[in-house]
């Protein structure tokens, strides 16, 4: 629901921010009907909450896809690390790593299931720190 209302928004080219505790929608002159505005005010705090999520995975360096449906994190040349949202609003996290020329994965380890986002956020984290100690850094979470 909160990803197809994002969609149509960016469509539209419709942006909702937080500023100095006020919400504030930006938009083009026709763009944003009234049936569109009672969805995002219906959905203000789901919707805030997800662009909080998706701007605390970036900043852990994971690729956000599909308003945050999806979160990538490639820490090898074939190897990564996802988190995706389940339909019942959990997450699940997991490492996948691929053999050359190969579509399929040889290696699957599940990192955490069905648990929220926050949870799975930070065992992402983790590992990715974990990643970083490992490898002298290279890896390591960049805080802004």
């Amino acid at each position: 629901m909160i990803t197809k209302l994002l969609n149509e928004m960016y469509r539209e080219n419709i942006q909702i921010i937080e500023k100095e505790g006020k919400t504030k929608l930006i938009y083009e002159l026709g763009a944003l009907n009234i049936e569109m505005k009672k969805r995002i005010l219906d959905n203000k705090t789901e919707l805030l909450k997800r662009i909080r999520e998706n701007a605390t995975a970036r900043k852990a360096g994971l690729l956000v896809y599909n308003h945050g449906e999806f979160y990538e994190y490639q820490y090898g040349k074939r190897a990564f690390l996802y988190i995706e949202r389940q339909s019942d609003g959990t997450v699940n996290v997991w490492r996948e790593n691929y053999l050359p020329d190969h579509n399929d994965p040889y290696k699957v380890k599940v990192v955490a299931k069905g648990v929220s986002f926050e949870r799975g956020l930070k065992e992402a984290e983790g590992f990715i720190r974990w990643l970083g100690r490992e490898r002298n850094g290279k890896y390591a979470i960049k805080r802004r």
